[in-house]
């Protein structure tokens, strides 16, 4: 049985970059967000449905002469969106789960990808729900979008930590897929050459 070695070493200084860039457009991001939006719920309410309603609701709260969304503009920011996080989270997914050894440490990984591609739904449809939805849900709108950055953020730094861990790979594959003990495989390739040149030792004629 051959065997192929598992190292990834010539692309992780690529990993590390992509990684950073990812907590550098993680961190833009939430600064526009704050900016835009705003954390208290009726920064959503004015974001989506108007200064109007908001000031019904709250109407201490400073007014920003803010129209409501139409959904012509909420259906363009969710189209892009949902190309862009598409994208963007299976590229960030799909390195985390390559550079990580078949078993269980890919599991996080997996749970993982649940809560990114979940939570980004969640923010590409909570627009939706705010707008055309009671005041309710307005409470929802800033936790959803910390819960898509933090996770995108935690794939970041698992990036990051195997980029910079230089530890080799236990396993790697044989040609029939299986996983495969690969110290384990060059013992016994040792233990079979040795007791191959013991026979040939035994074996030999005397001269």
């Amino acid at each position: 049985m051959s065997f192929r070695l598992q190292d990834h070493a010539f692309f992780r200084p690529a990993v590390l970059v992509f990684s950073i860039f990812t907590l550098a457009q993680l961190i833009t991001g939430g600064i526009l967000y704050v900016e835009k939006i705003g954390l208290h719920p009726a920064g959503a309410l004015e974001y989506y449905q108007g200064s109007e309603r908001m000031l019904e609701s709250y109407p201490e709260r400073p007014d920003r002469f803010r129209n409501p969304a139409t959904f012509d503009g909420l259906l363009k920011i969710a189209v892009s969106h949902s190309l862009a996080y598409g994208l963007f989270a299976f590229l960030l997914l799909h390195l985390l789960r390559s550079l990580l050894p078949d078993g269980p440490r890919r599991k996080p990984a997996e749970i993982l990808g649940i809560m990114v591609y979940s939570t980004a739904l969640l923010d590409i449809l909570s627009g939706f729900f705010i707008a055309y939805g009671p005041e309710e849900l307005t409470y929802a709108r800033t936790p959803i979008f910390a819960a898509f950055v933090g996770s995108t953020a935690a794939c970041a730094f698992w990036l990051i930590r195997i980029s910079l861990t230089r530890y080799p790979e236990k396993y790697d594959w044989g040609t029939d897929g299986r996983t495969v003990d690969v110290e384990e495989h060059n013992r016994s390739l040792e233990a079979a050459a040795k007791k191959s040149s013991t026979k040939q030792t035994r074996g030999a004629p005397s001269v």
